[in-house]
């Protein structure tokens, strides 16, 4: 072996080992936030909610007196990393708490038994953070920051449909019934732009989740604010509770509307 290959070898293996310690470093990172949104409060029976509300959190399995502090699910999913682009299917997990807002979110799309791209969402202790990493090392997208914390809880909120035991025991949901068939969930300051209101259908069932002026980031990387919707179906009880099983979410441009996530869920647990 020549000097000139010698050398190329090893940086070769020095990136490589670069490589598998930044995707180390960004496993542990989310296992610590996990670790912290299990740590977070315990869920305690509200005494006053929108009957309409209590009604669907019953009907999804949840019971007062006996809450389930955590919930984890896993989806199929399909996203469009960016506007316009195409759908990339990714196997997702997601951990939401349910005596206070939280919850973290991660997706790995694959080739074969490589990790091609792994993302991570999450809102805990009051702090949003997304970030994408090629390779589960390479970083290709972050956010953080108020924006961040104010979108991040906007989805812990319009998510509260795949966890009623939340509904039921979550005191730092603030509610108001705005029709006879809808309902605004919002947030104490500071954190009062995070509000999204939710539709019922004629069974009581959530089918629709809106939001007004919700963070985005625009193709030069500044932050706008646009209107959001989520449509969600195919109710049933998968595990140990009754929730919609497939959802699709996305922003309503000056242009119209376009999605950017679909799932479905294929399976669910609340309890630890």
């Amino acid at each position: 072996m020549t000097k000139l290959a010698l050398i190329a070898l090893l940086l070769a293996l020095a990136l490589a080992a670069a490589q598998i310690i930044a995707a180390r470093g960004f496993t542990r990172t989310t296992a610590g936030l996990e670790d912290r949104l299990r740590a977070a409060a315990q869920p305690t029976a509200r005494a006053s909610l929108p009957e309409i509300v209590r009604a669907f959190a019953l009907r999804g399995g949840a019971r007062p007196e006996a809450l389930a502090p955590v919930v984890t699910l896993t989806q199929e999913t399909e996203m469009r990393l960016q506007r316009g682009g195409s759908w990339q299917p990714m196997a997702a997990r997601q951990v939401i708490v349910t005596g206070a807002p939280g919850f973290v979110w991660t997706a790995t799309q694959r080739k074969g038994s490589l990790a091609m791209v792994r993302v991570v969402d999450s809102f805990v202790d009051g702090s949003g953070w997304l970030s994408a990493r090629l390779l589960g090392s390479i970083p290709v997208a972050s956010a953080s920051g108020p924006d961040t914390d104010i979108g991040e809880a906007m989805r812990y909120l319009a998510e509260l449909v795949w966890a009623p035991d939340a509904i039921l025991g979550n005191p730092d949901l603030i509610w108001r019934q705005v029709a006879e068939d809808a309902v605004e969930v919002s947030l104490a300051p500071p954190l009062e732009a995070a509000r999204v209101r939710l539709r019922f259908d004629t069974a009581g069932d959530v089918v629709e989740v809106t939001a007004r002026n919700r963070p985005a980031t625009a193709p030069d990387g500044t932050t706008t604010y646009l209107d959001w919707r989520a449509t969600l179906g195919g109710y049933t009880t998968i595990g140990n509770r009754r929730v919609p099983r497939q959802g699709e979410v996305g922003y309503v441009y000056p242009e119209g509307y376009e999605p950017y996530w679909r799932g479905t869920i294929t399976a669910y647990r609340a309890g630890e």
